[in-house]
């Protein structure tokens, strides 16, 4: 959905959406309510509102999917892309970095909502804050069942460590 600023009014704009967001290219989209409210100030647009959705997340640690609730309220200010120039590249100032632009005067809400659902995905996503992931040697899911085959095998790059601990221990007793 593309709204055009000229529509705006003096009171502004509410509206209540379905929007489809897909997280990620392996997975579908899944869908968020929202809820949004626009308002017009010259050509300044101020955007308001909430993104409810629940989006499917796979663990960093044991690879498994898992369904991550987000609930935010974001407000952001909108300006013509023509007010920052018309040269190919040009450096934003560090009042420009909290504004977004829009062009040929429509805001394409389906982008803000994607925006504000990426900000809130966590960087390393987990089913559970205790996931124990899965053993590197055979690969099976250590929240299921414990893993035996690590036991017992030291990493032959810590050898020399594990002969310095020994002669401490000696040496102590």
């Amino acid at each position: 959905m593309r709204l055009n600023v000229s529509d705006i009014t003096a009171e502004g704009v509410q509206h209540e959406l379905r929007v489809p967001v897909a997280v990620s290219e392996s997975a579908g989209a899944d869908t968020a309510d929202v809820f949004i409210r626009l308002s017009r100030f010259g050509r300044r647009v101020l955007v308001e509102g909430t993104v409810k959705i629940s989006v499917s997340l796979r663990c960093s640690r044991c690879l498994r999917d898992f369904s991550y609730p987000i609930d935010t309220s974001f407000r952001e200010e909108y300006n013509p892309a023509e007010d920052i120039g018309t040269e190919s590249e040009q450096e934003l100032t560090a009042g420009e970095m909290d504004i977004g632009f829009y062009t040929d005067d429509e805001i394409d809400i389906p982008d803000i909502v994607k925006e504000q659902v990426l900000l809130s995905l966590p960087m390393k996503p987990l089913c559970i804050p205790e996931c124990m992931g899965i053993c590197a040697g055979c690969g099976r899911d250590l929240n299921e069942e414990p893993c035996e085959c690590g036991t017992g095998e030291t990493d032959p790059r810590l050898a020399p460590l594990k002969r310095i601990r020994e002669l401490i221990n000696d040496r102590k007793e």
